[in-house]
């Protein structure tokens, strides 16, 4: 579907001759007060101005524009605050998991620092040799 056949069946269709009346009042009688004509031609009025309004909000792009925009940036940053979330609690394990009681290495923690130490040393003998 292109994006003007799209618009235009998200548009309300025309009824041929008079006013749906779920939708509307009918219109006044013939012989109407001129009061009734007249609350007829403000609520006629009235209906006009909304909907012009939400066709002239349809369509300015720019507005659109923004409002995906400003829902793509909440999204991002709900993502962001998940993953820092995640990585907050994976690095509270991490160092629960290498740390005893008092914040010191336990075995595991010295495990993982030589274990660092002797990487580090193997790549820098490695490179030294080439």
């Amino acid at each position: 579907m292109t994006p003007a056949s799209n618009v235009n069946a998200q548009l309300p269709r025309p009824t041929a001759g008079r006013a749906n009346p779920s939708v509307a009042p009918p219109e006044p009688e013939k012989g109407a007060s001129p009061e009734q004509i007249e609350a007829d031609l403000a609520r006629t009025r009235r209906e006009l101005g909304e909907t012009v309004e939400a066709l002239a909000e349809k369509f300015d792009v720019k507005s659109q524009a923004q409002v995906q925009l400003d829902e793509v940036k909440h999204r991002v940053a709900a993502e962001i605050h998940g993953a820092r979330q995640h990585a907050l609690t994976y690095f509270r394990r991490a160092r629960d998991f290498v740390t005893d009681e008092q914040g010191k290495p336990n075995r595991n923690g010295w495990i993982g620092v030589a274990t660092v130490a002797a990487t580090a040393a193997l790549i820098v003998v490695g490179r030294a040799r080439r």
